[in-house]
């Protein structure tokens, strides 16, 4: 963290079962709490030592949380429910310096010079992927470490896999980066079988979950370059999804205390089906109508 301050006691980040486990200890003894970064890591957190009874103040350099992960109506949501508990969220703020006594931290001082009290400052920025090996490898470097849909490297005898793979994402046609456990563990079945001589292209379909506060927020598909969509439920009563599109094709959902919608949305997604905007708008019941239907007539469409 190159920030003065940063290497007084109290500062720490969550990277590992250890990190954890040392917030969880600190946080018994540190009544104000200051998270750095509007991501999931830092808004997990932060909802977690709220509802500990922590003062708890998070800090996000950009202008809304969540950055590009999520849709502006769910980073706006995620914001008001955290509010509504008593986490104050500083956004397009950055933090300059952080002051302390006896070599531990005492406050964060805003780039604005507003002064937050914290016993404890979590980093909880994100990570970049650590290519200094595969760059001596002379591996083929793009936003990662670049890889075929067998998860080959430029180097077809050296795989990767996981937060520093990056590839041409069969879903959108794109290239992209996915850091998520499904994406992690998708990948490394692939691995597996691209060693035995057994592997076929990757087409796992994307999905992720976050669990903040009351919200339990399940994503499917990649959004990117969508330029409609169809909400499902209700804001305020804390249950609702987000269809989205680009044109007529459904490119992925992101769902709010919904999981029938997530789990309805990585079937549809994963046998290719494409409810119209139209339909969605009827509810699960005519989408899971469709789906079978759909599933039905697979016969007939692979042999035309």
């Amino acid at each position: 963290l190159p920030l003065p301050g940063a290497d007084l006691s109290g500062v720490l980040s969550l990277r590992s079962l250890a990190d954890a486990r040392l917030i969880r200890d600190l946080s018994t003894q540190s009544d104000e709490v200051v998270i750095l970064g509007g991501g999931f890591i830092g808004l997990e957190i932060a909802a977690t030592l709220r509802a500990a009874g922590r003062t708890v103040t998070v800090v996000e350099a950009v202008d809304r949380l969540l950055g590009r992960a999520v849709a502006p109506i769910v980073a706006s949501h995620v914001r008001q429910r955290l509010e509504a508990t008593g986490v104050r969220i500083l956004t397009g703020t950055s933090i300059a310096r952080l002051d302390g006594e006896n070599g531990h931290v005492t406050a964060a001082i805003t780039s604005s010079g507003e002064r937050l009290p914290a016993r404890m400052l979590i980093v909880g920025v994100g990570a970049v992927p650590n290519l200094e090996l595969a760059q001596a490898a002379g591996l083929s470097i793009a936003n990662g470490i670049r890889v075929d849909h067998q998860m080959r490297t430029s180097m077809p005898e050296i795989l990767a896999i996981g937060d520093a793979a990056s590839y041409r994402h069969w879903f959108t046609g794109g290239d992209v980066r996915l850091e998520s456990v499904q994406n992690a563990t998708d990948q490394a079945r692939l691995a597996a079988r691209t060693i035995s001589g057994h592997a076929d292209a990757y087409s796992a379909v994307p999905w992720f979950w976050s669990d903040i506060g009351d919200i339990k927020l399940q994503m499917v598909g990649l959004t990117a370059g969508g330029d409609s969509h169809v909400v499902l439920g209700d804001l305020p009563d804390n249950k609702f999804s987000i269809y989205h599109y680009a044109g007529d094709r459904l490119l992925g959902i992101e769902s709010v205390n919904r999981p029938g919608d997530h789990m309805l949305g990585r079937k549809m997604l994963g046998a290719g089906f494409s409810p119209t905007p139209q339909l969605v708008a009827e509810g699960p019941d005519g989408l899971k109508a469709a789906l079978a239907a759909f599933q039905q007539d697979e016969p007939a469409r692979a042999a035309g």
